[in-house]
């Protein structure tokens, strides 16, 4: 199964203590895509992509 996971982002900055305990959650049930949206995303983006 795939798990989209929602990351929270609040100006510009990834929640990283939060969005990394749920992608390990998550990874309980397969894999698992990280959305982060809203302006100034991308740098949130790049970051979630470094958690494993």
């Amino acid at each position: 199964m795939s798990v989209l996971l929602l990351a929270e982002v609040n100006s510009g900055e990834l929640s990283v203590d939060a969005t990394s305990k749920a992608v390990t959650a998550a990874k309980l049930m397969g894999d698992v895509t990280v959305l982060c949206a809203g302006a100034s995303a991308a740098a949130a983006g790049a970051e979630a992509a470094k958690i494993d």
